[in-house]
């Protein structure tokens, strides 16, 4: 018991750091060819897989349209755009929030 603390925070750091890795992954999945149209099958696939992926790691979050204007309003602020395009690409973050647009717009719940 004397270390439990430790032992405690490096395995959530460790944990935090995995689901880091993967968000970073399906990230880089879904803006690897920025020339494929969002509506495609195969887009929104992974637009879903990375919904289905921060749902599964966030408390309560529902994949429905609040939230996921939610994220758009996030990617589409000027600080995550510059972080977002250094880290994936020109043009990443616009082409985020179009992918995830379309996935509000056509498959998501209306409500909560």
């Amino acid at each position: 018991m004397e270390h439990f603390s430790e032992i405690m925070d490096k395995q959530l750091t460790e944990e935090v750091q995995e689901i880091g890795a993967q968000s970073d992954m399906l990230y880089e999945k879904l803006t690897a060819d920025m020339t494929k149209d969002i509506s495609s099958t195969e887009i929104q696939a992974i637009v879903h897989e990375l919904l289905t992926f921060i749902q599964k790691n966030s408390t309560d979050t529902p994949l429905d349209k609040p939230y996921i204007n939610m994220l758009i309003d996030t990617y589409s602020n000027d600080y995550m755009k510059n972080r977002t395009d250094n880290r994936y690409g020109a043009g990443a973050s616009d082409y985020i929030v179009k992918a995830f647009r379309y996935y509000s717009e056509n498959n998501a719940p209306s409500t909560r």
